[in-house]
């Protein structure tokens, strides 16, 4: 399931988003942020073997592989979700119609998402994780993936990396 560098970095991950309310922020504002980088991405064309693809697939499939990397069963979630997402922000972009909106898309996504996070560090009382180590932007995506697992009754061993564990209820 999830090898070591993933327990650990979810560890740290999860050591900063405790509070209700900067999960919740969480919840919204990662979503939002990668879904904007993909719209941005959407705009890279370029041709293989005599097919146009995107920036927006190529970042896609190769976060994908990282995550499946990191966790078999959160990797395929987070690689159904992409599907979906990239989906998405090429419809989305194909819908705006020129580089320039979508441009202003990416940027009211990407600042909003951003202003997201920060309001709920500020709740939180600590900073966000990718400041000491910016790796923790690449787990943020999976740690939404992990609660909702471990929300819903799944996955005990992430629920024990990130502090929620039966083990870390005991007294």
């Amino acid at each position: 399931m999830a090898n070591e560098l993933f327990r650990r970095q979810l560890a740290s991950y999860a050591a900063v988003h405790r509070d209700w309310r900067n999960k919740a922020t969480h919840f919204v504002g990662i979503p939002v942020i990668v879904f904007s980088l993909m719209l941005a991405l959407s705009l890279w064309r370029f041709e293989v073997l005599g097919r146009e693809w995107t920036g927006s697939l190529l970042v896609s499939l190769l976060a994908v592989l990282g995550w499946l990397a990191l966790d078999l069963g959160v990797g395929i979630v987070m690689g159904l979700i992409m599907v979906v997402a990239w989906y998405a922000a090429e419809a989305l972009a194909a819908a705006l119609g020129s580089p320039p909106a979508v441009w202003t898309a990416f940027l009211v996504l990407f600042v909003g998402g951003w202003v997201l996070q920060f309001v709920g560090h500020f709740y939180e009382g600590k900073r966000p994780a990718l400041i000491d180590n910016l790796f923790q932007a690449f787990i943020g995506p999976m740690f939404l993936v992990a609660e909702t697992m471990v929300m819903m009754g799944q996955r005990s061993d992430l629920a024990e990396a990130m502090g929620e564990g039966p083990s870390m209820n005991r007294t």
